[in-house]
């Protein structure tokens, strides 16, 4: 058998056939032009293309005189009447429809009034930014928006990533929770804009030129179904995005926390090998200046040396315990040996220890109402309170120069709490860091690694409690303040 030629519309090879066998080929002439086909089937896809294309249909099929025909269109056709009941419900006894367009206008047209006749679902993928942008223009999103916010008509939007777009989305947000949007990243963006509406009529537009301002010069063929198997495939195509688009996001945010977590975790070592440094380098030195030099080393000086070396010795201690509380935390390990405790004997051991910190050039007031008018017991790890206490008060040191610090207690009996404050006339907390205010490594002072907070929110949350800070209004500084349940 030899070649002798292609069906006009499918491409099949015709082979020239054995004598005795049957010809499948077929022969036609449309329009005064001879065609081979394969089968009556494509010879009636091939007229109703030609029907919908014209004269350039010619074009489509290739310099291989070649076009590979699709289900997809098998209802094609060009009634104005069948248009017009877009959106009708299919127990109504309308036929399905599948209907190529190529009016710019009548797609403009159609996309709106099956739009404005949801009742429960629109999903919509945008093919490129400017698309979305066209549509705004036209109005197209207003109306979306006047839809889903009259009728409660759920609507989820797939479209690229654009500054202009974000600011819409926002405002889209905010002002209708029933509009859900995300961002196709560029390897799942299409070539098409797809329109679906309650699962029951579809409308699929080619773009043709992205370049072009108007959506009319931009879009090229429009397809319109209302057949269950095709309107169901594009919104597989639409769930199969959107949940790629989903996990692209969390992939994204999940990579910006590794960079943040990496980020922090390298200023930590580099603060931490600092502030371990610190102390150890005149524990060491004045250690070896009391051991080579102890005959002639006076009694006030040789106190004054070990004075030092206690006071940074308990400095690398607390550092060394922060780092270790870290770990415990991280590992679900921290562990509370409860007991009841009265709060002003935790505030009054907190203030004792504290009061070595602060500077010789500091002019700072610790201020405290020790009186006992009404005991306040709470049941807690009272090293662990004391300690909350003591990083609030040691943060507020660090940050004020001069001024006054007060600590405050006050009983809630509503809320069967008692609230413990620590307020300082010091510099605030700086926008910057509020938001990460009691996140490890988040600190401004040229002390300390920025874990004292965030060890103090965990030691509170496991008691049952919560930490909260706020700048002074009207005035310098900051409160700090933290709740534990009362011991009823």
């Amino acid at each position: 058998m030899t070649n002798n030629g292609k069906c006009a519309l499918c491409g099949k090879t015709f082979t020239e056939q054995n004598e005795g066998e049957k010809s499948c080929m077929l022969e036609e002439v449309i329009e005064g032009t001879p065609y081979k086909f394969d089968s009556t089937d494509c010879i009636t896809m091939f007229k109703r293309f030609r029907n919908v294309y014209g004269n350039d249909f010619r074009e489509l099929l290739g310099q291989e005189q070649q076009f590979i025909s699709d289900p997809f269109w098998n209802r094609a056709t060009p009634s104005e009447q069948e248009i017009r009941e877009i959106g009708k419900e299919s127990e109504l006894g309308k036929p399905d429809i599948t209907q190529l367009i190529r009016d710019p206008a009548k797609i403009q047209k159609i996309a709106f009034e099956i739009g404005m006749e949801a009742r429960d679902e629109i999903l919509v993928i945008y093919s490129t930014a400017k698309a979305f942008y066209r549509q705004m223009k036209l109005e197209t999103i207003q109306s979306l928006k006047e839809v889903v916010e009259v009728r409660g008509v759920k609507t989820r939007i797939l479209t690229p990533k654009e500054p202009l777009i974000e600011k819409t989305v926002q405002l889209l947000k905010q002002q209708n929770r029933n509009i859900e949007i995300r961002y196709s990243e560029q390897g799942l963006q299409t070539q098409v804009t797809i329109l679906v509406v309650d699962r029951k009529s579809s409308l699929v537009v080619e773009l043709k030129d992205d370049a072009k301002e108007s959506s009319y010069e931009a879009m090229g063929l429009g397809a319109y179904s209302n057949r269950k198997a095709t309107v169901l495939s594009y919104v597989s195509i639409f769930e199969s995005l959107w949940k790629q688009s989903e996990l692209y996001e969390k992939v994204c945010e999940v990579c910006e926390q590794l960079k943040f977590r990496d980020k922090m975790q390298t200023e930590f070592i580099n603060t931490a090998a600092h502030e371990l440094r610190t102390p150890i380098q005149p524990i060491i030195g004045l250690a070896e200046i009391l051991r080579s030099r102890k005959e002639v080393i006076t009694a006030p000086i040789y106190d004054e040396y070990l004075s030092v070396i206690i006071r940074n010795a308990m400095r690398l201690k607390e550092l060394t315990g922060n780092i270790l509380d870290i770990a415990r935390i991280e590992s679900q390990s921290i562990n509370l040996n409860t007991e009841v405790v009265e709060i002003d004997s935790l505030i009054l051991n907190a203030l004792q220890d504290i009061k070595s910190q602060i500077g010789i050039n500091q002019e700072v007031r610790l201020l405290y109402d020790s009186r006992k008018e009404v005991a306040i017991f709470v049941e807690a790890d009272k090293d662990r309170i004391t300690q909350v206490i003591s990083n609030l008060l040691s943060n507020a040191i660090n940050f004020t120069k001069r001024g006054t610090i007060a600590i405050t207690k006050e009983k809630k009996e509503e809320a069967g709490s008692v609230n413990i404050s620590v307020e300082d006339t010091g510099t605030g907390i700086g926008p910057e860091i509020f938001p990460r205010l009691f996140t490890k490594f988040a600190t401004k002072s040229d002390k300390g690694i920025g874990l004292g907070l965030y060890i103090s929110k965990r030691i509170v949350e496991a008691h049952g409690g919560r930490i909260w800070a706020e700048n002074n209004t009207g005035r310098k500084g900051t409160t700090f303040t933290f709740s534990l349940p009362l011991n009823n």
